[in-house]
């Protein structure tokens, strides 16, 4: 089966709607709890065991929400870890997120434009199975979500950003010591077909590295923003 993929702000303004809120908010929350209760198999995402790093200084990391700079010491000793000479050189695209080629263009594929997959894990491997997935935590919203997946006896994957990661540290911490998968969701939620391939390294690192500081381990996977 599919994914089942929500923003956790999303999550925290519908789904935990007030009984005071529009009746179409109470409405999708009766929806999604719903079906938040039933019996399914979250899709399991490994993550690498490492020494636990020291305590998370801002300071240290790029600006918030900020593609990082290439030019920096630590982005340039990523890049020298990195062959990517077989990296195709596409010209970047612009947009917020950028609209899909129209004609399309030969040897470029856009997943939300050409349902390319590839090597991508769309869908768990057991039938009729769903996977819980929240994107752009950790935020103040976090805990209330973790609450009550709690509640219901439910885990989920988190797709991180790392511009966020440092700044609550504890919550990722707490998804981790819950059951909970994580995973990445680049440093500044950027659209990767607007970076270069060296921006795209940066962001993918900086997060692994809030991630590895926080928590001790190493991620796996990820999702584009």
């Amino acid at each position: 089966g599919p994914f089942l993929s929500f923003n956790e702000t999303y999550f925290h303004s519908y789904t935990l709607s007030s009984p005071t809120a529009p009746s179409s908010h109470s409405t999708l929350n009766f929806t999604m709890v719903k079906f938040f209760t039933s019996t399914f198999t979250v899709l399991v995402l490994t993550v690498a065991m490492v020494k636990a790093q020291s305590a998370i200084n801002i300071a240290d990391y790029p600006p918030i929400n900020e593609v990082p700079d290439t030019k920096s010491a630590q982005v340039q000793a990523w890049l020298k870890e990195i062959d990517l000479t077989g990296a195709p050189a596409l010209p970047l695209h612009v947009g917020a997120p950028p609209a899909c080629p129209n004609p399309p263009i030969a040897n470029e594929c856009y997943w939300g434009c050409d349902g390319c997959a590839g090597d991508d894990i769309t869908a768990c491997a057991a039938p009729n199975t769903w996977g819980l997935t929240f994107d752009d935590g950790p935020s103040t919203f976090t805990p209330t979500l973790l609450n009550y997946l709690k509640t219901q006896k439910l885990s989920a994957s988190f797709f991180l950003i790392g511009s966020n990661v440092i700044q609550h540290p504890e919550i990722v911490k707490r998804e981790l010591e819950e059951g909970h998968h994580l995973a990445s969701h680049t440093w500044s939620h950027h659209a990767l077909t607007t970076l270069t391939n060296e921006q795209i390294v940066a962001e993918m690192k900086w997060t692994e590295k809030a991630v590895l500081a926080a928590t001790g381990l190493r991620l796996k996977y990820m999702r584009p923003p």
